[in-house]
């Protein structure tokens, strides 16, 4: 009886995953790119694309599935042990259906010298509110969220990353921070 359970669980999955794989051409499809005429030349066709692509997005802004995501900055402290620590801000909007928190719908990472960064817990630190993190946040609702973590490095550069959880889809968005430029 358990073997059959695991085979349709199984085969359930082998379902949807193909079914994910499916669906409308991309944006980066050749098929999609614009194609130049007979009658344009290539200079014209250059021209065309140029002003109907859109224009590029600001650094560590975009939407991650249905979240909209704006990176606001860092700030360097100390947690109690004295080690330093970056505290990452950035704006999270919810434009799912459901309501729904940020430490449920995102995954931030952080990484010195190419190695991830632990996340830290600070207390009683003026810099740092990991509060709203875990607030259910109404469709539509934007709210500021903090991640802080732990360096290794006071002066390597912190490449910070986030991207949307359980999703298929490969989207990061990316800021990096240098250390001697923040305060």
């Amino acid at each position: 009886m358990k073997n059959r359970i695991w085979a349709l669980l199984f085969a359930m999955a082998l379902v949807l995953s193909l079914a994910a794989c499916g669906g409308e051409p991309s944006e980066t499809d050749a098929s999609s790119q614009p194609q130049s005429s007979q009658g344009e030349s290539s200079g014209d066709a250059e021209k065309t694309a140029q002003t109907e692509a859109e224009p590029p997005a600001a650094a560590g802004v975009g939407d991650l599935g249905n979240f909209h995501v704006e990176v606001k900055g860092a700030v360097l402290t100390k947690n109690h042990d004295g080690a330093p620590v970056i505290v990452i801000t950035y704006a999270w909007t919810n434009n799912s259906e459901d309501t729904t928190s940020a430490m449920a719908a995102m995954y931030e990472k952080a990484f010195q010298d190419g190695v991830q960064l632990e996340s830290e817990y600070l207390y009683d630190n003026p810099n740092y509110s990991s509060d709203n993190a875990s607030k259910e946040v109404r469709p539509g609702t934007t709210l500021d969220i903090q991640h802080a973590f732990l360096m290794t490095s006071e002066t390597s550069l912190v490449e910070f990353e986030l991207s949307e959880a359980f999703s298929w889809s490969d989207d990061k968005l990316t800021m990096d921070f240098d250390p001697a430029t923040l305060a």
